[in-house]
């Protein structure tokens, strides 16, 4: 008997799957941004049937999305996974659930996030989960590359403004985004994919980071320090906390994150969430 599983791993700008069976595995990146309460149900659908005139209909189906945690964004897309296929299982978690599952499996640990945006979370000793952040760029994210880079854009408006002094970071925030001006930066607002675009910049700043870039970097990253440290204490000692996110390839992002949460053992998570899923899943499904 032929099984097949499906892994999805969905994002604001992407929407990875993984599909095994017991006579092919298929890997596909739809490029296509699914975040659940900007996306309607009638695109959900138009996408979820990409995927299905890929693979097909499988036995079950893992499904970690961005903004999963949520009720109603939930029952939101399990109905468009059910409509497009059919009434079999379907467990819908959070994309830092998916993560989790990904980077630690079935041992005990933290996982770290700081791209575009920031989160931390774990499972205690009972496995509930625990996490902090992630409540979202307006009103959070501190330390991820979103949030220093705006933190300079910010401190970049206020030099044009003569109310501080001027750091050479506010130089190459012109050239990055190849504006003429610092009052040209607001434009970024403008552009389609924000986030990831001021996001981007983190890499430069935190290259060879200036006074000011140190600063602010050190603020934001003192706060996900802190948001770790609470974490463990509710989940009780790990051996690894893993990191995720493009701020963890700054080497001087890393070494002071791992000063902050007192040299804890960190590895840095590269894996494919969609794939390890699926893998995680068809070997359960073949238990079963």
């Amino acid at each position: 008997m032929t099984r097949k599983i499906i892994a999805m791993d969905g994002g604001g700008t992407n929407l990875r799957v993984t599909c095994i069976s017991s006579e092919a595995r298929f890997r596909k990146n739809y490029g296509t941004g699914v975040n659940i309460t900007a996306v309607s149900s009638a695109n959900l659908v138009s996408i979820f049937s990409l995927v299905r005139d890929d693979v097909g209909i499988p036995d079950y189906i893992v499904a970690a999305f961005s903004g999963a945690g949520d009720k109603t964004r939930e029952e939101k897309l399990r109905q468009a996974l059910h409509y497009v296929f059919g009434n079999i299982e379907i467990e819908v978690i959070m994309d830092i659930e998916g993560l989790y599952r990904a980077a630690v499996g079935e041992a005990r640990g933290v996982v770290v996030v700081s791209g575009t945006g920031s989160t931390v979370y774990g499972h205690d000793r009972e496995g509930k989960a625990v996490k902090s952040g992630g409540w979202g760029h307006i009103f959070d994210d501190e330390g991820s590359a979103y949030w220093i880079s705006k933190e300079l854009i910010t401190a970049s408006l206020k030099y044009r403004d003569g109310l501080i002094p001027h750091d050479p970071i506010f130089d190459k925030l012109v050239e990055f985004f190849e504006m003429s001006t610092i009052e040209e930066l607001v434009n970024l607002t403008l552009m389609p994919d924000m986030k990831t675009e001021i996001a981007s910049f983190s890499r430069v700043a935190l290259e060879n980071p200036t006074g000011l870039a140190r600063r602010i970097a050190d603020e934001g990253i003192e706060i996900l320090a802190k948001r770790t440290l609470n974490v463990l204490e509710k989940t009780g000692e790990v051996e690894t906390i893993h990191t995720f996110g493009g701020s963890f390839a700054s080497a001087y992002y890393n070494n002071k994150y791992s000063e902050m949460i007192n040299n804890h053992r960190t590895t840095l998570f590269t894996g494919n969430v969609d794939e390890i899923l699926a893998e995680q899943a068809f070997e359960k499904l073949n238990r079963s």
